[in-house]
């Protein structure tokens, strides 16, 4: 039985959770759930990366990390322009910031990146192509997949040792960059047309250290077909070849709305797959999940779930103010 057979199969089972919520927990790895407590919490998160492999894993040798570094560091020393995001502006929204990472949102940001960061730098057998790939996608608009994207980079960048590039390849609503109220005249769609230009020409640095953004430029007809591109292809492998030990994170289209989920899905090592719980129904996720199935690695995000009593993961003992 397949993984998107096994999901589901017991949504049309009876009982008190809700139907995507049954869904996801048949999912390989388990739910992860967005304003929740997920089923099984990953233990006494915190801020810093994944322990650097030991022994014969297959680590990279010293050379060739410390070309991957050089190729970064000159990337960014060569990037031409810098924004400032209004972190108070985001922080009112309900936004992970890094001004306030005791909030209960920012910790359920950590429990929903811990898995992803596990399989991101997995090494020796467990190791997964482009695995510090990540694609954030739902079925269907106003899930929350943007909200979604933007506060796992937040999470991600706040770590000591990691950098994070957010890819907004939503071209047709651009959400990451309108939420986080930017602009940009060129970006990933002129990277796709222009051989000419490099990474450093359309990236944006921010005033979080550890965030970079790729802008995804001008919308076009044939958004689809630059995607699935032999220069696609050969532009996400350099990006991840240069950025081996980053998080790069796509915010797309939905899937049910857009082609272009399933055509980033085939470069990407993870799937962030977010359900509006109580609203998104059987026949949306399955067809959702099969349009994106070329990626083994799906994770499941439920937002807007409501609290119940007695299943607080994070209480007062951080949140004397309560819920941001």
């Amino acid at each position: 039985m397949s993984m998107i057979e096994k999901a589901v199969e017991r949504l049309s089972r009876p009982g008190k959770e809700s139907l995507v919520e049954k869904a996801a927990e048949r999912l390989d790895g388990g739910v992860l759930r967005g304003d929740a407590a997920p089923a099984a919490p990953q233990p006494a998160p915190s801020d810093t990366a994944p322990p650097p492999p030991q022994g014969d894993t297959g680590a990279q040798a010293p050379s060739q990390a410390q070309a991957h570094d050089h190729a970064e560091e000159e990337t960014l020393r060569r990037t031409k322009r810098q924004v400032e995001i209004d972190f108070d502006r985001l922080s009112q929204s309900g936004f992970v910031t890094p001004q306030r990472m005791r909030t209960r949102i920012a910790e359920e940001y950590r429990v929903i990146k811990r898995p992803l960061l596990q399989k991101a730098f997995a090494r020796g057998a467990n190791a997964i192509h482009n695995g510090h790939l990540i694609l954030v996608t739902s079925s269907r608009p106003n899930e929350g997949k943007t909200f979604t994207t933007i506060n796992l980079a937040m999470s991600i960048a706040s770590e000591r040792d990691l950098t994070v590039l957010l890819v907004d390849a939503d071209f047709a609503k651009q959400g990451t960059m309108q939420t986080l109220n930017l602009t940009a005249e060129r970006g990933l769609s002129n990277m796709l047309t222009d051989d000419t230009l490099d990474l450093s020409d359309v990236m944006i640095r921010t005033n979080l250290p550890n965030l970079s953004i790729l802008p995804p430029g001008p919308a076009s007809p044939l958004t689809t077909e630059l995607l699935a591109s032999d220069r696609m292809g050969r532009l996400i492998e350099d990006i991840a070849a240069r950025y081996s030990d980053r998080v790069i994170i796509f915010d797309s289209p939905p899937v049910l709305a857009s082609s272009e989920p399933a055509v980033l899905a085939t470069h990407v090592g993870q799937v962030l797959f977010v359900v509006e719980a109580d609203e998104t129904g059987e026949s949306a996720v399955r067809e959702a999940l099969d349009l994106i199935s070329s990626c083994k690695n799906i994770g499941l995000v439920l937002n807007k779930t409501q609290s119940r009593i007695g299943s607080e993961l994070f209480g007062s003992y951080y949140y004397g103010e309560g819920r941001s």
